[in-house]
């Protein structure tokens, strides 16, 4: 595993990391068992960093449960917002969603506490006195998180956030792939003037990269748009190593990106795109 500083902060974080949305796999009864193993899975292969949020289902208590005795060798994020569905973005809400997710994590402090979609809180109740920039500045200075950061689509609106020069990290997700360069025209390149931790998540877009690509192809409508797309998977077929991996290695390329997120819903899902942090660049 190769580590790359994150931003500002001066953190070393590694290449690949793990992100908690699917962590529970697709059975809830092994669903505690799974999480134990793909967590341990993190350790030995060199991960050092979780995203998580209280939206992924049971993810936050899973990890906690499975962090016991380890917690201190991850750096740990999470978000606020979207959780409850009335979550208003106030800062008194910010305070007790990240006091919250604190228990469920079982953690005295987080590494990083995001806004979680930006678009839904939009840049009044993020910006206004009382807002949620307000409730994270409250956090830090309470001890309940060391930075703070943003997530959403790459948007106008989460590129405005960066700019303001407020924020540590960004999260873009679905925007940054061998097919899809969204994220680097204008969110990524403010945020590396902003010298902000980069991660970027969905990289697989919703199995594209993966043996589920037939399926994905055939839900695109726009025939030229399917066939660039078609193209690019051949490229990416032709190179040595596997789909997820390629997908991986493109993104990584990209010396501005800190970390690429891995969704893992197993072991064998993790251990497949870690590899692409010692693999080099593929060739489209």
């Amino acid at each position: 595993m190769h580590y790359r500083q994150f931003g500002r902060t001066k953190l070393q974080i590694s290449e690949v990391s793990l992100g908690g949305a699917y962590l529970m796999g697709p059975n809830p009864a092994q669903a505690e068992d799974n999480v134990r193993q793909v967590v341990k899975s993190a350790f030995a292969l060199g991960i050092n960093y979780i995203d998580t949020a209280p939206l992924y289902g049971m993810s936050e208590n899973l990890l906690g449960q499975a962090l016991t005795g380890t917690a201190d060798q991850f750096h740990l994020a999470t978000k606020v917002g979207l959780e409850p569905e009335d979550f208003d973005y106030n800062a008194d809400s910010v305070l007790w969603s990240l006091d919250r997710s604190l228990k469920r994590l079982q953690i005295p402090k987080l590494t990083v506490a995001q806004i979680h979609e930006v678009n839904v809180a939009g840049w009044d109740r993020i910006m206004s006195p009382g807002g949620t920039l307000s409730g994270l500045r409250q956090a830090q200075q309470k001890g309940m998180c060391d930075f703070i950061g943003i997530t959403a689509r790459a948007i106008p609106l989460l590129a405005e956030l960066a700019d303001t020069g407020e924020f540590d990290t960004v999260l873009v997700y679905h925007d940054y792939h061998p097919a899809c360069l969204t994220a680097t025209e204008t969110v990524i390149p403010t945020a590396v003037k902003q010298q902000m931790g980069i991660v970027v998540a969905t990289v697989l877009a919703g199995g594209l990269y993966t043996d589920q690509h037939q399926q994905v192809l055939a839900k695109i409508s726009d025939s030229i748009k399917r066939q660039r797309v078609t193209q690019i998977l051949q490229k990416l077929q032709a190179n040595e190593h596997t789909l997820p991996q390629n997908a991986f290695r493109f993104v990584l390329a990209d010396e501005r990106v800190t970390t690429v997120s891995s969704g893992a819903a197993n072991v064998p899902q993790l251990t497949e795109v870690v590899k692409a942090s010692a693999l080099g660049t593929p060739t489209l």
